[in-house]
């Protein structure tokens, strides 16, 4: 009888796991996981750079921008990338989001950095009419350096808005299309992000943004970043290189800046309310 138990617990096991995989393998991700890029082409002035069939003058763009885009994210990160990369270049939106299970947007996704690499779509260089292929390299560059030097588990525990409004605030993007004023009027009002004292594991930054859309939800988080990095400059490269050796974020944060993220969310609101846009 116990061994006729085990049989059907372990026939019940093995099912959901049969089923699992069954699902995996036909899902978004599975394709992403599985894609080849070897028909990708090697672009002939920049070896860790690649192109679809079709995007060698975006390839050219990325190209020419990619050692000042590497040099500021130095700067700022205040440390240099730990490994080597490639930068792929993709020829429509479709294949992008196939290589990053993207499904529907309300805004085209323009890049990601992603297994060690950096994707960059077609919509970076026209993104509500501009062209933002810099910003958006800058932008995922950002992401890739804290990649580089967090394990998985490590960079999750970093809030979504803080990665978010970091890379924002390296590249000059985010909030494309959205005034000062309006995201002001937005955050007074209570319709803003959630600041959070550190991150979750599994958390997203649709559950981050708190009902925002996209390009407000950057907006304001570049704002929040933007205006925490200028109350102390120097106090802040502390605090980012404490993280960025995987120490506790809101425990460098409070350390660092003498204050805890809701202090400086208090403070940056009241700045806002006394200032006119």
């Amino acid at each position: 009888m116990k061994i006729k138990k085990q049989r059907i617990i372990l026939i019940l096991v093995s099912s959901i796991f049969i089923v699992l995989i069954a699902a995996f393998l036909i899902s978004p991700y599975s394709t992403a996981l599985f894609k080849s890029k070897s028909y990708f082409i090697q672009h002939s002035l920049a070896s860790n750079v690649y192109y679809e069939p079709g995007a060698e003058v975006y390839a050219d763009s990325i190209v020419s921008f990619l050692p000042s885009a590497v040099n500021r994210v130095e700067q700022v990160h205040g440390l240099q990338f730990e490994k080597p990369f490639k930068v792929y270049v993709c020829n429509t939106q479709k294949s992008f989001n196939e290589f990053t299970a993207i499904t529907t947007t309300p805004y085209p996704v323009r890049g990601t950095a992603l297994l060690g690499d950096v994707l960059i779509a077609p919509s970076a260089f026209n993104f509500i009419g501009r062209d933002t292929h810099k910003e958006t390299l800058m932008h995922e560059l950002s992401h890739l350096h804290f990649q580089q030097r967090l394990g998985f588990f490590t960079r999750r525990k970093i809030p979504a808005w803080f990665s978010e409004g970091l890379a924002d605030y390296v590249a000059g993007s985010g909030g494309e299309g959205i005034s000062d004023s309006e995201a002001v009027n937005f955050i007074l009002s209570g319709r803003h992000f959630i600041p959070e004292e550190e991150g979750e594991i599994f958390s997203t930054i649709k559950k981050a943004s708190n009902g925002l859309s996209g390009p407000m939800f950057h907006k304001q988080v570049k704002m929040f970043v933007t205006f925490i990095f200028e109350s102390d400059s120097l106090k802040f490269k502390f605090f980012l290189r404490k993280i960025q050796n995987g120490e506790s974020f809101n425990e460098s944060f409070n350390n660092k800046m003498n204050s805890g993220v809701k202090d400086k969310w208090v403070k940056f609101v009241s700045r806002l309310k006394g200032r006119n846009y």
